[in-house]
């Protein structure tokens, strides 16, 4: 079995970075909620039903963790970037 760190570092460096996997997700969660809804909304005890929700909830959570671990990297980035301007109040002799 592996270092559970370095499994840890991997995901936490894929999160939010990877765009082929938000873009697959962006596609995959509509398409299982859509079936979901199609075929077996009114029957929501059957394994196909229940599969699919799993299925649908899975992808739409994880695109929902890329998309805030996407929009928390974006706010870092922006406060790095916003932190090494000066501003007028900051110069020396004011």
């Amino acid at each position: 079995m592996g270092c559970q760190a370095c499994t840890r570092s991997v995901i936490w460096q894929k999160l939010g970075r990877c765009r082929r996997c938000i873009r697959q997700l962006a596609v995959l969660s509509p398409l299982g909620w859509g079936i979901w809804l199609a075929f077996y909304r009114h029957q929501p005890t059957t394994i196909e039903a229940v599969t699919a929700f799993v299925a649908a909830s899975g992808t739409t959570l994880l695109l929902l963790a890329h998309g805030m671990r996407a929009w928390r990297l974006g706010v870092k980035a922006t406060r790095a970037t916003s932190g090494d301007k000066k501003s007028p109040t900051s110069l020396p002799g004011k």
